[in-house]
């Protein structure tokens, strides 16, 4: 007889392998780009601009003031945040 194969999914939290600005200091007027990269999520937002992301990818941000930009990364089983701050000189 054969034998029952149970299939078991493991599931964890969303992981964030990396979300970076470079450069991380401009002067007013000066852009950075943020890139990221995040695995195992169901969403994922920007803040604090509360924009919908892709599991990976690059925007150009100009910001007037230094900011500090989230990431929110949410499926089942939780959510994981990182941030990095763009400092404007």
């Amino acid at each position: 007889a054969m034998g029952l194969k149970i299939l078991t999914t493991i599931l964890v939290k969303p992981a964030i392998s990396s979300f970076i600005a470079n450069p991380t200091s401009v002067t007013k007027g000066q852009s950075s780009t943020l890139s990221w990269d995040v695995s195992g999520a169901t969403s994922i937002i920007l803040g604090p601009t509360k924009e919908t992301l892709t599991a990976s990818g690059k925007k150009l941000v100009t910001p007037s003031l230094t900011i500090t930009y989230t990431i929110t990364a949410t499926n089942a089983v939780g959510s994981i945040n990182g941030s990095v701050t763009v400092t404007v000189k």
